[in-house]
């Protein structure tokens, strides 16, 4: 069932309004830098996130027309921070119809964590020993 734009702008509401607890405040958001793919210029978000097997992943509420996807599909190299802890990586929209099983598990940790899995999965992978100080 496709839900329209509009009612996928307004499906996400304030977690206390849900009676969502989030219980430990300092991990719910991630700071993701992109490259504007247009004026090349740097764009941050705060977002919500779960990590999973060493990567993290976001979900976009308003699929590819949110902009910091559409940076990240023209220009995959990103740099996000969490907790204080800094690194640099490339991002990647996952396909559930290539990778159902963990499109499943990334939809069911974000579930847990914020009662919401809505939308397009984006993975964040670090480079290797690329956390920055």
């Amino acid at each position: 069932m496709l839900v329209s734009l509009r009612n996928r702008r307004s499906s996400i509401s304030n977690p206390s309004q849900r009676g969502s607890s989030l219980k430990d405040s300092k991990h719910q958001f991630l700071y993701l830098t992109t490259e504007g793919w247009k004026t090349k210029t740097p764009h941050r978000i705060e977002i919500w996130y779960i990590r999973h097997q060493g990567r993290y992943y976001l979900v976009s509420q308003y699929l590819d027309e949110a902009h910091w996807v559409q940076n990240i599909m023209n220009h995959p190299r990103i740099s996000f921070e969490v907790d204080s802890d800094k690194y640099v990586g490339l991002g990647r929209i996952v396909d559930p119809e290539d990778e159902p099983e963990l499109a499943r598990k990334v939809s069911e940790l974000m579930d847990a964590k914020y009662q919401w899995s809505d939308g397009l999965i984006v993975e964040l992978r670090p480079e290797p020993g690329a956390m920055q100080k």
